[in-house]
């Protein structure tokens, strides 16, 4: 006898901490362009510093950090599941904190997914890490909306830095308050920037949820990623 099983939910990670939230970042973990298998720990891992630094540096501002785990590891055509998954945890961080501003920090497939979704009521910015921003994808969801993208000029995948230039070129006509920084050279893993961008993007999120000054400068699509001591 064969028992049905039972359809895959999304689900977001829990938060650290019970202080009252004033805001949240929602992290999108990258994935492939079709699978229908479960969610990519390794995707999960790689934004594993980034959480760690947004939640030890937010706590103190009421910022509660979540990361979304999809249903599928795949956006898979035209069914867009890590889409569909992004704005039902958009829908959820509205019913568990009414009225908080939400940033979408999305990475490769998840980038992709932040910037759709970024439309929702909820979001006051979008940041993309090596984001899938294939081209036609559309720009006037931003509208009011802070941007940061950062990216490699030597990552050549599906999700390439040539196709985000191009993406960041047309959003800035909506929005100027955008901001696109290059890692020289860098692959689509950005593994030895990763530091530097955990800041830069820890930065970006606590200025969009007002928790801090904001400190980059908008309207380049060209700026050269900057280094921490």
């Amino acid at each position: 006898m064969f028992r049905a099983q039972r359809p895959r939910t999304a689900e977001l990670t829990p938060r650290q901490g019970d202080e009252p939230v004033e805001g949240v970042a929602l992290l999108l973990p990258g994935g492939f362009l079709r699978s229908r298998s479960g969610p990519l720990k390794v995707a999960e891992l790689g934004l594993r510093d980034l959480a760690a630094e947004l939640t030890d540096r937010g706590r103190p501002h009421g910022v509660a950090v979540h990361l979304l785990r999809y249903r599928y590891s795949g956006w898979n055509g035209a069914d867009a599941d890590t889409a569909v998954d992004t704005r039902w945890a958009l829908d959820e961080l509205a019913r568990r904190y009414p009225g908080a501003p939400v940033v979408l920090i999305g990475n490769s497939l998840g980038g992709r997914a932040a910037f759709w979704c970024a439309g929702h009521p909820s979001v006051a910015g979008v940041a993309g890490i090596a984001p899938w921003l294939p081209s036609g994808d559309p720009v006037d969801q931003l509208a009011g909306r802070r941007v940061l993208i950062v990216h490699g000029t030597g990552d050549h995948s599906a999700a390439n830095a040539t196709q985000s230039l191009e993406y960041a070129l047309r959003a800035r006509q909506v929005t100027p308050d955008l901001a696109r920084y290059e890692a020289p050279g860098a692959n689509h893993y950005l593994l030895r920037e990763a530091r530097d961008i955990s800041t830069l993007t820890t930065d970006f999120t606590l200025a969009t949820l007002n928790a801090a000054p904001a400190p980059l400068a908008t309207g380049s699509v060209c700026t050269r990623l900057p280094t921490r001591s």
